[in-house]
C-alpha cells in the first residue's frame, strides 16, 4: 500500500456526491442528450488514467466493460458511479445553462462541475491526477495537497447544497466557491 491509496475513498465519495447533485440539477436535460460530450473517445480517459482505472477496478470494471461506440453510457446516461474524467462534469451546454433561474444558480452549477478538476490539479509535474497514465508515476504523487483540495471541494459542495436548499449564497459560501473557480485554466 502506498500513500496514494489514501485518496481513493474520499475522492470516490466526493465524486459520487457530485454525480448525484448533477443528476438532480441537470438530469432532465443531460439524461436524454448524447450530442455534447458523451462519446467513447472522452470515456477512454477513464481507462487510460492510472488513477481512474483504479477507481473503475474498485467497481469491478475494466476496459472490456466499456462500449467502443458509446463508452460508459446506458439508457440513463453515464453508468459510472465514480471514476469519470473531470470534463464529464465541467461542460454545460447553452440549453442547460438557460434552464438555471439566475446567475447565482449558474455559478453554483459551474462550480459543482469544476470540483473534480480542482481536486486533481497539478498532482505531479504539472499533470492533473487523471492525466497520469503509469502506475509508477501515480505512486510518486504526494497525496497531501490533493487531500487539502478534497477538503476545499467538499466545503464548496456543501455550500452548493445549502444554496440549492435556500436559494441564497452568503459571503462565506461565495468565498468557498471562489476558491474552486479561481484555478480555472
Amino acid at each position: 500500500m502506498n500513500a496514494i491509496d489514501a485518496l481513493f475513498e474520499p475522492y470516490a465519495e466526493l465524486e459520487t456526491a457530485v454525480r448525484g447533485l448533477m443528476i438532480q440539477l441537470c438530469g432532465d436535460t443531460c439524461g436524454i442528450c448524447t450530442v455534447c460530450c458523451c462519446r467513447a473517445d472522452i470515456c477512454e480517459e477513464a481507462i487510460e488514467s492510472a488513477f481512474l482505472r483504479r477507481l473503475l477496478a474498485q467497481q469491478g470494471l475494466t476496459a472490456d466493460h466499456m462500449d467502443d461506440r458509446i463508452g460508459w453510457l446506458d439508457l440513463k446516461g453515464c453508468s459510472l458511479e465514480y471514476g469519470r474524467p473531470p470534463v464529464c462534469y465541467a461542460y454545460f451546454c447553452d440549453e442547460l445553462l438557460a434552464r438555471f433561474p439566475d446567475d447565482d444558480a449558474r455559478q453554483a452549477a459551474r462550480t459543482l462541475g469544476r470540483l473534480m478538476h480542482h481536486v486533481g490539479q497539478d498532482a505531479l509535474d504539472g499533470w492533473h491526477l487523471v492525466e497520469i497514465k503509469q502506475e509508477d508515476d501515480l505512486a510518486r504523487v504526494n497525496p497531501d495537497p490533493i487531500l487539502h483540495r478534497l477538503k476545499e471541494a467538499r466545503s464548496a459542495f456543501d455550500a452548493i447544497e445549502r444554496f440549492i436548499a435556500s436559494g441564497h449564497l452568503d459571503r462565506s459560501d461565495r468565498h468557498c466557491l471562489a476558491r474552486i473557480t479561481t484555478d480555472e485554466p
